[in-house]
């Protein structure tokens, strides 16, 4: 059975999200409606399935107050339908309820505060409940949980780290002029100008947010908090190094060969990836720098060192070379970084000072909500990868099909 089923037909109250008479799903949030309703995204109410207390209430939805239901303010009434897609939440305002429904919606749009049982804040779906952890509760045969493994990172090494303590930093740029040269006897040489430049840069933050129910932790037989903190703190990782990708790949793109293409009988590598690079190697010389890296997507990587014009006609120790590492070396290339966050047909050939990153600070926080019955845990991280030289940088595209 699915999470939405569960909490549908256990009894008990759920918190979800309304959006007025719309059709919704409980374990989701729906487009809120229009022009100054955007306050519906933050109201949360209770879904009580079942006869409430002994009134004449059945399957209706209560405002919000203190973290419980305010069976003193119904919204909506809810039918539970069963679709293709699983169990869904239909609602329907009542006639007689229509009057709270309306101060309700009228006092989500003024925000002036008038009807402060509608306004709670915290969004106990996401919240981990003793539900979510029924699975693996009474399960003490193994220590080791499955899913924790996260595979290494490797963009960082293209970049240069610019610390920002204080959210921002600036980008300098400093240009002369070319000298004089072949300068006639006794003539005045022309005095050589430069430029200077300063854009500042202010980084974004990056948060993992979670939180377990008290009765979820004391039912686990793992430290799910701690296995949680571990997980967010490596998709914390895993998201900066997709931005660093996403920014290493706003370089000026060049079009390749197909780096992999055979031709032949034997079959035979039909293009040499060494045009592609030298072309490459030469514009960012040419603009005052080296190319010191070359990072792409394992398969356009896997192209270049299984390539015959590369590696040769011998097969000895290609397996090794290519399989075995994320940062392979080949004679003669500059270092090779492997990173799945790269887009799978394209390599970006650069200086390390081509993109910087500007490092912030890192701010962790645990807080307990005695009042709801729950512990949260977030951490912060500021970053912003930052493309300062695009003459030292290129990306090549079309290089493996």
């Amino acid at each position: 059975m699915t999470k939405t089923a569960r909490n549908l037909s256990k009894t008990g109250p759920v918190q979800v999200a309304i959006r007025g008479e719309k059709t919704m799903y409980a374990n989701r949030e729906t487009a809120s409606l229009g022009s100054r309703l955007d306050a519906f995204t933050y109201a949360k109410v209770w879904f009580v399935p079942g006869k409430i207390l002994d009134k004449n209430y059945e399957n209706v939805a209560f405002a919000s107050y203190d973290g419980l239901p305010d069976y003193d303010h119904p919204m909506a009434k809810f039918k539970i339908i069963q679709t293709d897609g699983g169990l869904k939440l239909t609602s329907v305002m009542y006639d007689h309820y229509a009057k709270v429904a309306e101060e309700w919606r009228s006092a989500l749009e003024n925000n002036d505060g008038s009807f402060k049982h509608a306004r709670e804040a915290i969004a106990q779906a996401a919240i981990v409940n003793s539900t979510d952890v029924d699975a693996t509760k009474n399960l003490g045969i193994l220590n080791r949980v499955l899913g924790l493994q996260v595979r290494n990172f490797f963009l960082q090494n293209t970049v240069t780290p610019q610390p920002a303590p204080t959210l921002t930093f600036s980008a300098d740029t400093f240009t002369e002029g070319s000298v004089a040269g072949k300068v006639s006897e006794l003539m005045e040489p022309k005095l050589v100008p430069h430029t200077e430049a300063r854009a500042t840069q202010t980084l974004y933050k990056n948060v993992g947010h979670i939180a377990i129910s008290e009765e979820a932790m004391m039912k686990g037989i793992h430290n799910t908090m701690a296995l949680r903190q571990d997980k967010t703190l490596k998709d914390l990782a895993r998201l900066i190094n997709a931005q660093i990708a996403t920014e290493l790949e706003t370089a000026t793109g060049v079009a390749g060969a197909d780096w992999g293409a055979t031709s032949g009988t034997p079959p035979d590598s039909a293009n040499n990836p060494i045009d592609d690079l030298q072309g490459i190697l030469t514009t960012i010389e040419g603009n005052g720098s080296n190319g010191d890296y070359i990072a792409g997507h394992n398969r356009p990587i896997t192209d270049l060192l299984t390539n015959k014009f590369i590696r040769g006609r011998g097969n000895v120790g290609i397996g090794t070379s290519v399989l075995s590492t994320n940062t392979p070396t080949e004679s003669g290339l500059p270092s090779i970084f492997k990173d799945l966050a790269m887009t799978n047909t394209v390599a970006v050939v650069g200086n390390k000072d081509a993109v910087w990153l500007g490092q912030g600070p890192t701010s962790v926080a645990a807080y307990n909500n005695d009042v709801v019955g729950y512990q949260g845990w977030l951490a912060k991280q500021w970053w912003l990868p930052y493309l300062a030289n695009a003459g030292f940088i290129r990306k090549l595209t079309g290089i493996s099909a």
